[in-house]
């Protein structure tokens, strides 16, 4: 709620509640967005028929939570489900959500938005301008890391590995420096691309920052994860890069992180163990893969 400022015809200042009206958002799976008005009282949230806002997701519950709306703000409420509801990561058996929150149900990642009625309506445009890398395309940071929490969750449940790899672009100042930053920009599009065309379509793959890239696999061994950030090593060294007519050697290295079921704390975790082995990766040389 926000209070508006109004001038009336007298010249005296009067105050009026802008009033909002919360929309639960569904983040992910990206292909099930859509926005659901809640209304003043409480829903439920689950996969079975009795729930007010059903969800086709294995991972979640037949009854799974409650969101309640009591005019001013949305709260959530686990029922006893299976695999548990999480805010931001964390597991919650009660919890007022801000907009800035992101609730897990299972595989789903959703969040609580607050509009005025007037606004236009939150659009997919809007989401996936929101959710992805302007320059590569991939997932952004913040969405990979929403997407992957249901990832962890299927891992744990099911005792299957997860593997992070940190992924880096071997003397990358060299190149903008030597070449400039739109053959660099070029070059970070350009395996962006085809590591997207190496990895499978159940992966998250996503532009972590700068010429660091993050890519998660699950349902794989350890080894046979070893094997495809080879593939994918390779497949870059291979690659022909130019510009301007100059060929330019690339090469990436690679830090792997992995863990099985209930061994899986949480994403951060991964991701930093990761990146000390991509580091460890650069140390030996670069152009390599570093395992734990």
């Amino acid at each position: 709620m926000e209070d508006e400022t109004i001038m009336n015809t007298d010249n005296t200042i009067r105050f009026e509640q802008m009033v909002t009206h919360p929309h639960l958002i569904v983040l992910y799976p990206q292909n099930d967005f859509t926005q659901i008005p809640l209304e003043r009282g409480t829903v439920v949230l689950g996969r079975g028929q009795d729930a007010d806002i059903r969800f086709e997701d294995e991972l979640v519950s037949r009854r799974h939570c409650a969101l309640s709306f009591d005019g001013s703000s949305v709260t959530v409420e686990d029922l006893g489900s299976t695999n548990g509801t999480f805010v931001d990561g964390n597991f919650v058996h009660k919890q007022i959500l801000d907009s800035d929150n992101r609730l897990q149900i299972g595989k789903m990642v959703l969040k609580v938005a607050y509009k005025d009625p007037s606004e236009e309506a939150f659009s997919r445009e809007i989401y996936e301008a929101a959710t992805t890398d302007s320059l590569t395309g991939l997932l952004n940071r913040q969405a990979f890391m929403d997407r992957s929490a249901g990832e962890l969750v299927y891992a744990r449940r099911n005792n299957t590995f997860i593997h992070v790899m940190m992924i880096d672009i071997d003397n990358f100042k060299h190149v903008n420096d030597t070449w400039g930053h739109l053959c660099g920009d070029l070059i970070l599009k350009e395996v962006a691309r085809l590591l997207s065309d190496e990895k499978r379509d159940s992966d998250l793959f996503s532009r972590y920052g700068g010429e660091e890239f993050l890519l998660l696999m699950n349902g794989i061994s350890p080894d046979d994860a070893k094997k495809r950030a080879d593939k994918l090593r390779t497949t870059i060294e291979q690659h022909i890069f130019s510009w301007e007519d100059t060929i330019i050697p690339v090469t990436i290295s690679i830090g792997i992180s992995s863990r099985q079921g209930f061994a899986i704390e949480n994403i951060n975790d991964l991701i930093a163990e990761s990146d000390k082995l991509l580091y460890v990766a650069k140390d030996c040389g670069k152009n390599q893969v570093i395992t734990a």
